[in-house]
């Protein structure tokens, strides 16, 4: 890092390292533990480049009509490198289109213009070439109150980027920061612009909170905001759950997702869980998908908060006792999101986190003694037919269900040769 100081120094450029890097070090966070870092610099996008590439910095587009230039650091391992570093041109104002995701950008000349327009005091402090913070707008004393605080006037500020009252949110689930008033007053006159805001950028927020150490006062901020009436209207939609009852059940899912795993897709799946308690399980299917295509989860997240929703209930309704066949097909049923579903069967019911830490370990022995999944030769249905000159139908299907469940119930092996499996079926299928 010092080199790339160095660099733009020798070239008559000022740099300086910004955003969340220059608050985690504030925090006492180690350089070496910092991934991503951005830089500003009053070099334009092409010089920035030009500089870059002129010292063999490897560099590659992060969004050059944007102001940006992406390059990356090495270094030894020991000290947290390769990093990745964005370097930008410093700008004096930024806004979003609605539904756009990417900025409108004003180039500024100062590195006051660039941290002035930037969201919260302690995301607008700049770290020197010799290690000093830069900070004109008292972001290390918001630091050190725990105090979430906008630079500029908190109307405007929202108005430019709805996107920071998630932002807001955001930084109270990770910090636990409490909210000045005049920032409070705004996010909630401001709530309803949150729909001019892309769904990608609300999931990228939204993913971090849920997974923050305060999300209950996260949460308690986007129902005040109003916030979460937009984004999660599901909620409070519909006449046939009272409105008391609703309140309970988000309730509820606050506490059980404080008590959860930190995994995206388990805590959507537990604060969906809880919307509208008392449809069907069909009706529950389809919010799920609803919900999923207006935040963009992606295809796994999606089948994952789809399994925890809809099968929830199944882990915490077995018997500690519970046989090996039995335990067998509830995972069947489960798979690949059984651990998944222990997961949230411990959040939902803490008393009960033993068993299933007991049920896990059971799979775990299942599964090396090969005796978890029932695996069946290919080839098998082809012996089938040949055996009992039988052309393809369903019975087919129905003797390898039947092979399937003997090998669940411990009657019968898994990966033996197709000729034994049919000779099992001779003896003991049910022909009639």
């Amino acid at each position: 890092m010092e080199r790339l100081f160095k660099i733009f120094r020798e070239a008559g450029k000022e740099l300086f390292l910004v955003g969340g890097a220059v608050r985690d070090l504030a925090l006492g966070i180690e350089m070496k533990d910092l991934d991503d870092l951005d830089f500003c610099t009053n070099a334009l996008p092409a010089q920035s480049l030009e500089i870059l590439k002129k010292n063999n910095f490897s560099t590659y587009d992060m969004g050059f009509e944007f102001g940006t230039v992406g390059a990356t650091l090495y270094g030894p391992k020991e000290g947290g490198f390769p990093k990745d570093v964005q370097v930008t041109t410093y700008r004096s104002s930024e806004f979003y289109r609605r539904g756009s995701r990417h900025p409108e950008v004003k180039f500024g000349t100062t590195i006051e213009q660039d941290l002035k327009r930037r969201d919260f005091s302690i995301n607008s402090m700049a770290f020197d070439e010799k290690g000093e913070f830069f900070d004109p707008y008292d972001g290390l004393g918001d630091l050190k109150k725990g105090v979430l605080r906008v630079v500029s006037d908190p109307q405007e500020t929202l108005a430019e980027d709805p996107l920071r009252i998630l932002r807001v949110a955001r930084f109270v689930s990770r910090l636990g920061f409490s909210i000045d008033p005049a920032l409070m007053d705004a996010a909630c006159a401001r709530s309803n612009n949150i729909k001019e805001i892309s769904k990608e950028r609300w999931l990228q927020e939204m993913n971090k909170l849920l997974v923050g150490d305060y999300v209950k006062d996260a949460i308690d901020f986007l129902v005040c905001s109003g916030v979460f009436h937009v984004i999660l209207p599901e909620l409070w939609e519909g006449t046939q759950t009272p409105a008391n009852e609703k309140s309970k059940a988000l309730t509820e899912a606050v506490e059980m997702l404080v008590r959860a795993e930190k995994n995206k897709a388990l805590r959507w799946g537990i604060l969906l869980h809880h919307i509208l308690p008392r449809i069907t399980e069909k009706e529950r299917d389809k919010v799920v998908a609803k919900i999923g295509k207006r935040f963009t989860f992606d295809n796994e997240s999606t089948r994952e908060i789809r399994a925890i929703v809809r099968h929830q209930h199944l882990l915490l309704s077995l018997n500690k006792d519970v046989d090996d066949p039995a335990l067998k097909r509830v995972y069947l049923q489960l798979a690949p999101f059984f651990h998944a579903l222990c997961d949230f069967s411990k959040a939902k019911d803490p008393k009960r986190e033993s068993d299933m830490v007991a049920f896990e370990s059971r799979v775990e022995e299942l599964q090396k003694e090969g005796r978890l999944i029932p695996e069946l030769p290919s080839g098998v249905g082809e012996e089938m037919m040949k055996d009992f000159s039988l052309k393809p139908s369903r019975l087919i299907g129905e003797m390898k269900s039947f092979l399937e469940n003997e090998i669940i119930d411990d009657r019968l092996q898994s990966r033996l040769s197709a000729p034994e499996y049919v000779d099992y079926l001779r003896h003991h299928y049910d022909w009639d």
